[in-house]
């Protein structure tokens, strides 16, 4: 009597997953195994930084900070997923456009072609706007090329799209927004003159990878190296000097991206500018 009253006998699934506690203790175990593969820290952000990984552990049906560091080293789709949650940035066209705007006038008085490299070119803004400056100087297309890189392969994804927020062009000159854009509902879309001479590749600068690009007239590398501890840092800049086309490539650095300059690097400071030139 009553028998269909009897609970339901659950699967050997579900009595698995149900004995599944979450374990979130020492988040530090994931930084520091992050910071290994990327070189990016999170010093002074490790409290907001733990509740974000939680989060993406349940996310991902990861039940411990154990679980989650192993699985960044035996799948990759976890690591790249984690990497695009982490490093996301806020950036616009035109952003410290002086530097952008200095290179621009080297280049048009050379009469040169120029290998360009921003790394890292985020969601496209930085590459775009030195090319649309380029462009606007009537320097040849023929002369530009334009190599992007960034660690996130979901910025990279954007960046190719190329397709942006009234926010993002918000220091961009009316003309150059007439000339190069193309609204679209309520966003912008950036004209394939312009992305058909921007290369976007999603890369790690410590991967050995970096050395295929070839070299570079100037180098872009604004606001990555906040993110490095100093030896880090050093070994950044090591790297990214090697791709240095000869001793009269610029490359261009974020304001706090260090306070000493490496000794890679000569400084230099003009038409209130600073740059570098490789040793």
């Amino acid at each position: 009597m009553f028998s269909w009253f009897k609970p339901k006998k659950k699967s050997v699934v579900e009595r698995v997953i149900e004995k599944k506690v979450e374990n979130f203790q020492n988040p530090r175990m994931v930084l520091e195994r992050f910071t290994a593969i990327t070189g990016i820290h999170f010093n002074q952000k490790e409290s907001i930084t733990a509740s974000k990984l939680i989060n993406f552990c349940r996310n991902h049906s990861l039940y411990s900070f154990e679980e989650l560091s192993h699985a960044m080293v035996n799948n990759q789709k976890i690591l790249e997923a984690l990497i695009n949650m982490l490093t996301v940035n806020e950036t616009y066209f035109f952003r410290e456009s002086r530097q952008i705007f200095y290179l621009v006038e080297k280049i048009v008085l050379s009469q040169k072609a120029v290998r360009i490299l921003c790394a890292p070119g985020s969601t496209g803004e930085e590459p775009y706007s030195i090319v649309m400056a380029l462009l606007d100087r009537d320097v040849s297309p023929d002369r530009i090329e334009v190599v992007s890189l960034d660690i996130n392969s979901d910025v990279v994804a954007l960046a190719n799209k190329g397709l942006y927020s009234a926010r993002s062009l918000h220091k961009t000159s009316p003309h150059l927004q007439v000339k190069y854009f193309a609204k679209e509902g309520e966003m912008f879309k950036i004209s394939d003159e312009i992305k058909n001479l921007v290369s976007f590749h999603t890369l790690n600068i410590f991967d050995d990878a970096l050395f295929a690009l070839g070299s570079f007239d100037a180098i872009f590398s604004r606001n990555m190296l906040i993110y490095f501890d100093e030896p880090t840092v050093l070994r950044a800049v090591e790297r990214l000097s090697r791709l240095a086309k000869d001793r009269q490539s610029l490359l261009f650095f974020g304001h706090a991206d260090f306070v000493k300059t490496p000794s890679v690097l000569v400084e230099h400071y003009e038409e209130g500018v600073k740059f570098y030139t490789p040793h």
